[in-house]
């Protein structure tokens, strides 16, 4: 079985792979002008086959269909690079990735292809360049997938969302879409610290050798939430407004959020919210 998923992913590779390189061709003689907003609907349609081979089942919470028009900036939790497959088979979507992710066999040529926006965090002079790749594509009506944690977790508590990633959002006047992943179920027992390996990948994990597990997988469950969007154009275009937008996405992400689409207040420290939003 796995055997058989790995040639069907390989075989979708390679075709999405010619596919894209065609149409990056024809936008180009034909001059039109949202080259992005384009390639982003195509990569959806390779990210749901690969959803399919994976046997992934995803049940959304709320109106993803608001998010057809582009433009948008999605922000998530992370706990693996499931998480892209899971949200990209949704909406229409160009990645934010680090650096790294480029140099990886396959993945890295894939995202290439698609557009990804390669961050270097180390490098804050990069900032400006930053801002004005993803700003260029969000007026070109592409959404914008971040993960502002920076880095995946196994799903036991949030990190602080940094700020540095909101900042194009912010001067852009964007809409952030805050989502929730909450993985359920693998192999259709629950999602628990002694199964959940099998598809967070955090840390130090060897991503072939965790591919490999993934693939023998028989089957996930994944609920994506939608959030209460947040206007951009609330907030101060400066560090301590690039804060609060930070600290208001965390919260969204998380779910404290009234009918009126206030922040809760608890008064604990947000880093320390346990992990029943992020997995079951």
């Amino acid at each position: 079985m796995r055997l058989l998923k790995l040639a069907a992913f390989l075989s979708l590779w390679v075709v999405f792979f010619v596919l894209v390189a065609i149409v990056h061709l024809w936008i180009s003689i034909l001059g039109l002008p949202n080259r992005w907003k384009i390639l982003s609907r195509l990569n959806r349609n390779y990210t749901l086959l690969l959803r399919l081979i994976l046997n992934i089942k995803v049940t959304i919470a709320g109106d993803e269909g608001q998010l057809e028009r582009g433009g948008y900036v999605i922000v998530a939790n992370h706990v693996s690079y499931v998480d892209g497959i899971v949200l990209g088979s949704i909406f229409p979507i160009v990645f934010v990735s680090k650096r790294e992710v480029k140099k990886w066999p396959i993945v890295g040529q894939w995202n290439v292809l698609c557009g990804t926006i390669f961050i270097n965090r180390q490098r804050k002079n990069e900032v400006g360049a930053l801002v004005r790749e993803m700003t260029r594509k969000l007026r070109q009506e592409a959404n914008i997938l971040l993960f502002p944690e920076g880095t995946s977790t196994n799903g036991e508590k949030m990190l602080p969302f940094q700020t540095v990633p909101l900042a194009a959002p912010l001067r852009s006047r964007s809409i952030i879409v805050p989502v929730t992943l909450a993985y359920t179920t693998i192999d259709e027992q629950p999602v628990t610290a002694v199964n959940r390996d099998f598809v967070y990948w955090y840390g130090d994990m060897d991503f072939v050798t965790h591919f490999w597990n993934l693939l023998g997988r028989r089957g996930v469950e994944v609920l994506v939430t939608l959030q209460p969007k947040i206007e951009c154009f609330r907030y101060a275009d400066n560090s301590a407004g690039r804060k609060k937008l930070a600290e208001d996405c965390y919260n969204r992400v998380l779910g404290r959020v009234t009918g009126k689409g206030l922040i809760l207040d608890d008064g604990g420290d947000s880093t320390d919210e346990p992990s029943t939003l992020l997995s079951s």
